[in-house]
């Protein structure tokens, strides 16, 4: 599954242990718009960050790849990021009109 995803700032590191499992976490979360096939903001919020991928996020533009996993203390089923390919600044753009005058 994929998403166009901007992601406008990282966000600090959140380290501790769990009061639940007393298991350390590291987490890294993205303030992200996800947008429409044409650029316009369709939702606003926030993406978790994999430890694999925390180096090759930066603020920028994206075509986000995502898979479904089952998320370890609500058993929910979510979509996990699992691959990132930056959208160029020109390929956003739209393109000049040639209106003859």
């Amino acid at each position: 599954m994929q998403s166009i995803i901007q992601i406008l700032k990282l966000n600090e590191p959140k380290t501790g242990t769990s009061a639940k499992t007393g298991r350390a976490y590291d987490m890294q979360d993205a303030e992200c718009l996800l947008l429409t096939a044409d650029g316009a903001i369709d939702q606003v919020g926030v993406l978790q960050v994999p430890k694999a991928l925390r180096d090759q996020v930066k603020p920028g533009t994206y075509t986000a790849t995502f898979a479904l996993n089952a998320n370890f203390a609500s058993r929910r089923i979510e979509a996990v990021l699992t691959g990132l390919v930056a959208i160029p600044q020109q390929a956003r753009q739209a393109p000049a009109s040639n209106k003859a005058t």
